[in-house]
């Protein structure tokens, strides 16, 4: 097989001779040359180029010697507080700290600690938050807008901003927590599930299968709700939405119908629409391959449907026919999870821009309600009863994934 590398091989093995060279002789002189540290982390860099091309290949080639595996392991609940009902929307603030909102119109912060290897000896630990008191309704979308103030919109019309100036650590929702309800200027009765589609610029749906354009406006520090009501468009049985590209997004339906919508001059335009399968849409999905590129998505939904779409060529490249009703997926560059309510964990991986089912590495009878990506390898799993897991994944996604396998045994 050709191999295909971003860096010049023998420019790179000539460069690791010539500072060799010059190492030896800084042995004989006591003296190295003053651009020998440049030269050296440049060398790194291409190493670690190609080590990324080499990927996919090892991969490939070396199942006998690596398989690809997944294990779910329990975050250890710190603290006197937990999590307060069945979660409906996460949201990551920086590494370690999150957000989440609950069915029962709790909103809450998670500080979670995940050692570089995982063990005995090192624990994943996680540590809520109180409910933030002064939200009384159920919250159907969370944004950040910068690194010291977090939007919510709840179902009954509220909108509320969040703020702190310290979102680097789990803050003391009484003492560094302020809650803002801000100005809305239209009869809003609540939003829907809600898209961010450009910039400012979001999408909500409601019950009677409209969509509905709005922007966040600031104005002399103080923010506001524009809702365009004469800028919408209508999809019956709407289900999902994901965005594919600026301004342009897709929505799924009941009937496993996409649709194509794009913003522009002024007005939301359906370009097209693809029948996927006959069942009910339950989620859409853009998929990252190993450079977090998005050239295709994957599109799930009830008895077992799945298939993979591509964006540009505007053809299915995978059908699957999995078990169960699936219902949620995150991917992260390289590798797509998607949950089952059989208790089904599958994994998707991509190599060479074509994405696989990896049957060996599916995990049974364990029943989730949300997942959430955090890194390639690592994915972020609730239960019922709101309790954090991490889904790990063991494969070869890294250059140091590379380093720590036994080639020849």
């Amino acid at each position: 097989m050709k191999v295909n590398l971003s860096i010049d091989g023998e420019h790179f093995k000539n460069e690791v001779k010539n500072l060799r060279n010059k190492l030896e002789e800084c042995k004989k002189t006591g003296i190295l040359d003053n651009d020998f540290e440049d030269r050296l982390k440049r060398l790194l860099q291409m190493e670690d180029s190609l080590l990324r091309d080499l990927i996919p290949y090892y991969r490939t080639n070396l199942d006998n010697i690596k398989k690809t595996s997944m294990e779910v392991i329990p975050i250890k609940e710190l603290g006197s507080f937990s999590s307060h009902g069945f979660p409906q929307n996460i949201l990551r603030i920086n590494k370690n700290l999150f957000i989440t909102s609950s069915i029962n119109s709790k909103v809450q912060f998670f500080y979670i600690n995940i050692p570089k290897k995982i063990s005995e000896e090192n624990e994943i630990e996680v540590e809520w938050s109180l409910p933030i008191k002064e939200i009384k309704e159920r919250i159907s979308f969370i944004y950040k807008l910068n690194h010291k103030e977090i939007l919510l919109l709840g179902v009954k019309g509220g909108c509320y901003i969040l703020s702190s100036d310290d979102f680097d650590k789990l803050p003391d929702i009484n003492e560094q927590i302020k809650v803002k309800r801000i100005h809305i200027d239209s009869d809003f009765k609540g939003s829907g599930r809600t898209l961010e589609i450009g910039d400012n610029l979001f999408v909500t749906g409601n019950e009677e299968d409209t969509l509905t354009l709005f922007e966040i406006v600031k104005e002399k520090g103080e923010y506001s709700l524009n809702f365009h009501t004469d800028i919408s468009c209508i999809i019956p049985n709407w289900t999902a939405m994901e965005k594919i590209d600026e301004d342009c997004f897709i929505v799924g339906t009941k009937d496993g119908i996409i649709y194509f919508v794009k913003y522009e001059n002024s007005q939301l335009r359906v370009l097209g629409e693809t029948d996927m399968f006959h069942n009910r849409i339950r989620k859409i999905n853009c998929l990252e391959d190993g450079k977090g590129n998005k050239k295709s998505l994957m599109v799930i939904g009830n008895k077992g449907k799945c298939k993979i779409f591509s964006l540009y060529e505007d053809t299915i490249l995978e059908n699957h026919d999995l078990k169960g009703n699936l219902f949620d997926l995150q991917s992260e560059k390289g590798t797509a999870v998607v949950l089952s309510e059989d208790g089904i964990i599958y994994l998707f991986e991509e190599n060479f821009g074509n994405w696989y089912l990896n049957k060996e590495a599916t995990i049974n009878n364990m029943f989730f309600t949300n997942i959430f990506k955090l890194s390639i390898s690592k994915y972020l799993l609730m239960d019922i009863e709101g309790k954090l897991n991490l889904l790990d994944i063991d494969g070869i996604y890294t250059s140091q994934d590379l380093w720590s396998i036994a080639l020849y045994q």
